[in-house]
């Protein structure tokens, strides 16, 4: 899917503490500016992120809220295939949209390098995708 104008994000990354802190790092490389120039305040650490042993399940969100990125064309898959490959270790579940309201929901679980569309994935998980669904995705 290609979004186009503007791009809106909100994802959702959880795992071990010390695979999560491995992935922000990723993010914060540079590693996803052919993409869009990462900001700082699009990471917010769920709380008690500091205070957690580095075994413990933790994470963050990776959003970019109401403030629309300039893009002319972004292409969903490519993105998905750089940064679900990335944090692999982890669960990662979000959606994608622009300016239209064009929207591409997806889940990649712990384990796997690859992304399924949300909507049509059917529930592989169903503790995972019923909160997401219940979250209004």
């Amino acid at each position: 899917m290609t979004l186009c104008e503007e791009l809106y994000f909100e994802i959702t990354v959880s795992g071990i503490k010390s695979e999560v802190r491995k992935f922000v790092k990723f993010i914060k490389s540079g590693e996803l500016d052919e993409f869009f120039e990462v900001e700082p305040d699009y990471i917010d650490y769920k709380d008690g992120y500091e205070d957690q042993d580095d075994s413990e399940v933790t994470g963050f969100t990776f959003s970019n809220d109401d403030w629309g990125i300039e893009i002319d064309e972004f292409d969903t898959d490519e993105f998905l295939d750089v940064f679900c490959m990335a944090g692999k270790a982890l669960d990662i579940s979000g959606r994608l949209f622009d300016v239209d309201d064009e929207e591409y929901s997806f889940i990649s679980q712990a384990g796997d390098s690859y992304y399924l569309n949300a909507k049509k994935a059917g529930k592989f998980n169903e503790e995972m995708d019923s909160a997401y669904f219940d979250d209004g995705n």
